[in-house]
């Protein structure tokens, strides 16, 4: 594949450093540019661009003419983190809220508009990260082209079957709110974590039937590359702060929306998997009746697929999800 890949940084409006990669054709890239942004635990590159086959779509929509940059959110990967994440996890906030990262957004489409000399992109986000493009497109409506939202939350209701008040999430002195104490400021992550949410949604034994085995190797080894510290401690860990996972509590628990949709004045496309158990129909419908500014909306419920469609194997959903994209940004 004809693709070029460079890493820089950009800094933002408050003058946190942003790592991004770029990801781009090495011919005509007359589409619209792209920012795809990563969810709550882990950063960009593990999400769109492993290398391994079917396992970038950065990639594929780059194939296709766009230029792509993948953020990493303060706090993740290769950019800045905040200093107290060197230090021991604090039962303090939680650091990173998906607000402050809007700015990090920010600084990544200002700096695509500048290299492409296009007024709009398109914003493309997974999990909470879909949640934090969708607020930016509402705060800057005058940047954004097309929004792809998958797997998203909201907080339309407040009925969430695992996020909700009662759950470890909750704080058991003062219900309704996030479980600070518990959770605190930032999180050591062990690399079992995802492949044994993934192997959960898999509707059948064979969990290889379903996805590469290379997949999960590739995952495994970007997430640990993505923090510097994870292979000094035993076994291995990568470092997230906590800021979206209070966000996802808030949204998931106690119904309260961080943005109204009704700000959002572009095309919108939400990808909701038949399997995945954090966005939902009950919540994405009070989304679409909220997006009455946007001039189309479609909300794909993309039956037998998981949480993880982009890295399962393509006819799994990732083809289809690749088809139906390339033509709503078309």
């Amino acid at each position: 594949m004809n693709i070029l890949r460079r890493d820089f940084h950009v800094r933002t409006a408050d003058g946190v450093r942003i790592a991004i990669r770029e990801v781009r054709p090495r011919g005509d890239a007359a589409r619209v540019p792209m920012v795809l942004m990563h969810g709550t635990r882990i950063p960009g590159l593990s999400e769109f661009d492993l290398p391994v086959e079917n396992g970038s779509l950065a990639a594929d929509l780059a194939a296709a003419g766009h230029v792509c940059y993948i953020v990493d959110a303060r706090g993740y990967g290769r950019s800045d983190r905040p200093a107290e994440m060197d230090l021991p996890p604090r039962p303090t906030r939680p650091l990173c809220r998906t607000i402050e990262i809007t700015r990090d957004v920010d600084a990544a489409v200002d700096h695509l508009r500048r290299a492409t000399g296009r007024g709009r992109v398109a914003l493309l986000g997974w999990g909470v990260g879909a949640t934090c493009v969708a607020m930016y497109a509402a705060l800057h409506p005058e940047k954004v082209s097309h929004l792809v939202l998958y797997c998203m939350v909201y907080g339309g209701t407040g009925d969430h079957p695992t996020i909700r008040i009662g759950s470890q999430w909750d704080d058991p002195q003062r219900p309704g709110r996030f479980n600070q104490k518990k959770f605190g400021n930032y999180t050591f992550n062990g690399i079992e974590l995802l492949e044994k949410h993934w192997d959960e949604q898999i509707p059948i034994a064979d969990k290889t039937a379903w996805r590469d085995p290379a997949m999960v190797t590739a995952l495994r080894n970007a997430l640990l590359d993505g923090d510097p510290t994870s292979r000094t401690r035993t076994p291995p860990t990568y470092r997230s702060p906590n800021g979206m996972l209070e966000d996802l509590y808030i949204m998931g628990a106690t119904g309260q929306k961080l943005f109204h949709a009704s700000q959002i004045y572009c095309p919108v496309f939400i990808v909701n998997p038949e399997y995945d158990a954090l966005c939902r129909d009950t919540d994405m419908e009070v989304f679409c009746e909220d997006l009455y500014h946007a001039p189309s909306v479609i909300h794909w419920r993309a039956a037998n697929c998981t949480h993880y469609l982009l890295l399962d194997r393509p006819e799994r959903g990732r083809n289809e999800f690749l088809a139906r994209v390339d033509e709503f940004l078309r």
